[in-house]
């Protein structure tokens, strides 16, 4: 068991917050919360001290692509198309070639481990990562404890062909991954990922659906994240991008639609009616000058919204806390009305959101939810105010060094800022000393 005491502030969603109260957690999940005796526990109970700390549900980064940690600090002067040309497409045919041709994988546990580790030291304890299928990516995960889903990257057109294995290939190493990992680890689930509407055929996304359908797996895909690809779709499909995945049939299975820049108001309303969870990966879009996502009217249509980082070639940066402020402050400025997002819109967003978008219960603390929980030190200057608004602070004040302890899964992961599962400086020795291979 592990006992929170004395809870300065408790954060049990964006609405709900209570005062000096006390969480205790029974395995994976949160079984009590109230004032509790430490004497009415075992003895072997794990007591943490909540004063001057908040509580908060773990934060979700409803998508990345973990791979590019190992691509942080480059080009930022490249939209989205000419970007992967110059930036992922590179690495990732070093890495597919390593893999393909003399059975080197090592690299794929490292840039997973590191980025697993920024998340954590961030305060997120699940997310969604569009990657590549190597051996040792979500190994590292179940390793380190944090929860993950495997949305492995499927294309069979418009990407350089060596950097595509024949589509027969692809889906045998699709099914082996879901029978290997879905729900065989209770960390782990996985989904089906292609890559973007105009990066699979018409046979590939009908074959994606079957398997959501046969497996009950979710779907992530990229949505009209620039103008080029809309122009794509309409030219190719005579449908918007939105609008093609629900005449494939994809919006009938539980689907993430990352960034939905360019969403018609048809799409927006389409979206909404058919339970589509929005992505918002509002630095991202900035550094690619991509555009502004319609986080605004999906709001209002009743879409879900999640909130994802992206990868950190793109970002740069796994920061839950910098991703809140931005997309927040983003719309304000996008609509020269500071009303129409609040604080508690963009924490919503990085916790029910992303749990929705995960397919998991948590993103709230409440009894009987998953233990997934994270507590914020409060006592730095940057955090000091005077004033009862934990989640307004928690959103414009907080950073990720305020991160003190993270339970994921029941499970103490990090505690005074020191990962308890991995020797972390001996991972970072490693990734810089494999890494110098891929980094030119």
């Amino acid at each position: 068991m592990i006992l929170i005491k004395n809870a300065a502030y408790l954060v049990r969603d964006a609405e709900r917050v209570e005062r000096n109260v006390d969480l205790l957690v029974e395995g994976n999940k949160i079984s009590r919360i109230g004032a509790i005796g430490v004497e009415d526990c075992p003895p072997d109970t794990m007591v943490l001290d909540g004063s001057q700390r908040a509580v908060i549900p773990g934060l979700i980064n409803a998508h990345t692509h973990l791979y590019q940690s190992m691509l942080k600090g480059r080009r930022d002067d490249l939209p989205l198309v000419e970007w992967c040309e110059e930036v992922t497409f590179p690495f990732v045919r070093k890495v597919l070639r390593a893999a393909w041709d003399k059975g080197e994988t090592e690299i794929g546990q490292l840039w997973s481990q590191l980025g697993a580790i920024e998340m954590i030291h961030s305060g997120i304890t699940s997310f969604i990562d569009m990657d590549m299928n190597l051996d040792g990516v979500i190994r590292a995960w179940s390793e380190l404890g944090i929860r993950g889903t495997a949305a492995m990257t499927l294309v069979d057109q418009w990407v350089p062909e060596d950097l595509m294995l024949p589509l027969e290939k692809t889906r045998e190493q699709t099914l082996k991954l879901i029978e290997e990992w879905h729900l065989t680890d209770p960390l782990v689930t996985v989904f089906l990922a292609p890559s973007a509407p105009f990066t699979c055929s018409e046979s590939l996304l009908t074959w994606i659906r079957e398997q959501s359908e046969a497996h009950d797996l979710g779907i992530q895909t990229h949505v009209s994240e620039t103008v080029w690809e809309v122009e794509q779709s309409v030219e190719l499909t005579g449908l918007t991008p939105l609008r093609y995945l629900e005449q494939m049939g994809l919006l009938s299975r539980p689907l993430t639609a990352v960034h939905c820049v360019h969403l018609t108001e048809e799409e927006i309303e389409l979206a909404a009616q058919r339970g589509v969870v929005t992505v918002y990966n509002a630095k991202s879009n900035m550094k690619l000058g991509s555009g502004i996502a319609p986080i605004i009217s999906l709001c209002r249509a009743g879409a879900s919204i999640a909130m994802g980082t992206d990868g950190a070639a793109s970002n740069d940066l796994l920061d839950p806390f910098e991703e809140m402020r931005c997309g927040l402050l983003l719309q304000k400025v996008a609509h020269t009305d500071p009303t129409v997002l609040g604080a508690r819109d963009a924490f919503r967003f990085a916790t029910e959101g992303g749990a929705r978008a995960s397919r998991i219960d948590a993103g709230v603390l409440d009894e009987g939810k998953l233990a997934d929980i994270v507590l914020l030190d409060l006592s730095a200057p940057h955090i000091l105010r005077f004033t009862d608004e934990i989640v307004a602070a928690l959103v414009y004040c907080a950073k990720s060094s305020d991160v003190e302890t993270v339970i994921i899964n029941g499970r103490i992961v990090m505690r005074d800022q020191v990962i308890q599962s991995v020797d972390e400086t001996a991972i970072l020795t490693e990734i810089k000393r494999v890494g110098a291979r891929y980094a030119t």
